[in-house]
């Protein structure tokens, strides 16, 4: 992009003097506008400067800036707590007219002692645009101290966040709720924890961890265990006898509002609308909550019985849930609207398995199956006596001894892994690219394997084969990998003449999802999309009916749980706005949440001056012949002793991103 000054990332890009036609480009994305009615003319944070254009004044954005690393040092050291504040006032000073010479020097010098001497990124990492302000925009700090300038009265919007909490969909304050792990305060990790998230438990047994890979702890030897390190926090709150949270505003306003769905979208969200007082009623067609984190993975990753304990949290809160109703049949629109409910938030999720689209899937041969559904039908066997639900009738299971799963996603891997599990001899993968392409999580992968699952790489299924009717087989077809399609991965390509049979006596399709909406019939001028979501305002998660709402998969498309959950959690925002009769819409914070996420609040390439060799520590895991045998739970959970350690690898890599804003303008 282009930009009148940048130091971004140490590199010194200055057009001032030049025509705009002339500029060399900066390495840094920001959006001109910040919102429909205002927009940005700078930025100041943990990479540097960058001044877009007129107006500007980095002598007055630095004094902001200054405030807002005040503000934001946790105070656990003397460098990042005294020095940001000694900062702070000289800069005041200036400002003001009453600075002399000697004071920037003396800035320099303090920023650059809080910088080496600081224990977190807020001392560490902020201090720099400072540092380089003084430098490159000397001569405005003149102007200040000689009583020649006065500041714009521009408005600087600042946000503190973390590059692992910019990378989670919920925005989790990752890096606090594992420094109060670390210092034995687990009610209090888990308290921030459900500031972003009630599925503390779910999440930290099956999120994809998109934090972990924006860990910076990974520059300098390995990514931190955030995922489990969550975990710890809800097992420590489910094993010991302790006070649980309440909620002070149960029930304290009339407005009713209905969520459609009990998965993790659908839980969350009804959580944090009873938080706000809203009594809730969650409608869910089966005869148990959880969604595709209860159907769709299996016990040995989520154990039933804990789910259950974490949705009583939910209940607490003051949400109903009501079982065996299937929307658009039992419920409708209409039937809730009469019996007073106010708004609707749709998370029916995707529970359909796409099919493969292979000569004789249409024939309802028998031992073709879907991946969603045998992972329910399995789950539901599993669980009977584990948790013990009446209304639950479990089809039966086979179990044959070789077993094809169609896939290479985290569905295909709980299929092969269960069925492993079950006791089948030969369980294969069949993928039409290679292991480097495959979507699922590497963890599972690494786990399957060890296990003893097979794979068949490049190759695609064409036909099912049968004798006699019965399933015997399916036909595949080499390939090839040619150039990337749209998903960034190599596309694959047909080999002619290289089909050949594998022998099964099962085939699973586990290539994705699709959603259910016939229920929107009722309501036909809510939009969906060619693959059948529901389209919303992508901020506020509001359809095309004020007051209806959706999110997870229904509207992204099955994606993943912490997606889900971040949907929910704004969702909620945006139904209470609209219930108390205010404007929907993001706050400035969450408007400055999207900035950093787009300038990229981590660099894989950046060189962390931190000594190496502190190892993660493994998630103990239960012997590889409990593995096998049973559907017990494989993760063991970290040790207190364990935990703590992990805990202690955190850097606590907060940053501070800043935008200058002006009136007018816009995009």
């Amino acid at each position: 992009m282009k930009a009148l000054f940048s130091t971004w990332k140490d590199n010194l890009v200055d057009n001032r003097g030049k025509s705009p036609d002339s500029w060399a480009d900066v390495p840094v994305k920001l959006p001109n506008a910040f919102d429909s009615k205002r927009k940005i003319t700078g930025f100041m944070g943990w990479g540097g400067i960058v001044v877009l254009e007129e107006p500007y004044d980095v002598v007055e954005m630095a004094v902001n800036y200054a405030k807002a690393l005040q503000q934001s040092s946790c105070a656990k050291c003397f460098p990042c707590r005294v020095g940001t504040k000694v900062g702070e006032d000289i800069l005041e000073k200036i400002v003001s007219g009453k600075g002399v010479a000697d004071d920037l020097k003396q800035l320099t010098d303090l920023y650059e002692n809080i910088a080496k001497n600081s224990k977190c990124g807020i001392g560490q990492l902020g201090p720099e645009p400072i540092i380089q302000a003084i430098q490159y925009f000397r001569a405005d700090f003149d102007d200040y101290i000689g009583g020649r300038r006065k500041p714009l009265g521009l408005k600087y919007l600042y946000k503190m966040t973390a590059p692992c909490t910019s990378a989670c969909p919920t925005g989790m304050d990752i890096p606090l709720y594992i420094e109060q792990v670390k210092e034995g305060d687990y009610a209090g990790s888990l308290a921030t924890i459900r500031t972003a998230s009630p599925m503390a438990s779910t999440l930290g047994r099956a999120c994809f961890h998109p934090c972990e890979n924006n860990c910076r702890r990974d520059n300098v030897d390995k990514s931190l265990s955030i995922c489990k390190i969550k975990r710890f926090a809800w097992d420590f709150e489910d094993q010991h006898v302790v006070d649980k949270p309440v909620n002070p505003n149960k029930y304290a306003r009339k407005e009713t509002v209905a969520v459609i769905g009990a998965g993790p979208s659908g839980l969350s969200a009804a959580y944090y609308l009873a938080l706000q007082g809203f009594p809730v009623t969650i409608f869910e067609k089966l005869p148990t909550v959880g969604g595709a984190a209860w159907t769709g993975i299996p016990h040995y990753r989520i154990p039933k019985d804990i789910m259950v304990r974490e949705v009583k949290f939910v209940e607490d809160m003051g949400v109903e849930i009501k079982y065996g109703v299937e929307f658009g049949k039992d419920e409708t629109f209409a039937s809730l609207r009469k019996k007073g409910f106010k708004a609707f938030f749709l998370a029916t999720g995707g529970d359909i398995s796409k099919e493969m689209g292979v000569e004789g899937e249409k024939d309802n041969i028998p031992g073709v199956y879907g991946g969603i559904q045998i992972l329910k039908d399995i789950t539901d066997n599993v669980t009977k006596d584990v948790v013990k639900i009446p209304s639950i009738k479990p089809n039966p299971v086979p179990v044959p001894k070789r077993v094809l799963v169609v896939g290479a996603g985290n569905t295909a891997m709980d299929c092969v892994r269960s069925y492993i599990r079950l006791g089948s001899e030969d369980v294969n993968i069949v993928y039409r690219r290679t292991k480097k392409e495959m979507p699922a999580d590497p963890h599972e992968v690494h786990e399957s394997e060890d296990e003893g699952v097979k794979y068949n790489f490049l190759l695609a299924p064409t036909k099912l084969v049968t004798q006699n009717g019965k399933l015997v087989g399916l036909e595949c077809q080499k390939m090839e990998l040619g150039p990337p399609d749209e998903s960034g991965r190599r596309k694959p390509m047909a080999v002619k003449g290289s089909e050949h049979v594998l022998p099964a006596d099962i085939v699973i399709s586990a290539i994705g999802q699709d959603c259910d909406t016939n229920y929107l019939k009722e309501e036909p001028t809510i939009q969906t999309t060619k693959w059948n979501t529901i389209i919303t305002n992508e901020e506020t998660y509001q359809t095309s009916v004020t007051d209806v709402f959706a999110g997870g998969d229904v509207v992204s498309g099955p994606l993943n749980l912490v997606t889900a959950v971040g949907h929910a959690r704004r969702a909620a925002q945006s139904i209470g706005q609209y219930l108390r009769g205010e404007s929907v819409g993001v706050s400035d914070q969450q408007i400055m949440e999207k900035i950093i996420s787009a300038v990229g609040a981590y660099d894989k390439s950046e060189q962390v001056p931190q000594a190496k060799g502190w190892n993660r520590k493994q998630m103990p895991i239960c012997d590889r012949k409990d593995k096998i045998g049973s559907f017990n739970e494989v993760e063991l959970g970290y040790s207190l002793e364990d935990v703590t350690e992990e805990s202690s690898r955190c850097m606590r890599c907060y940053i501070v991103g800043m935008a200058s804003v002006s009136a007018g303008g816009g995009a």
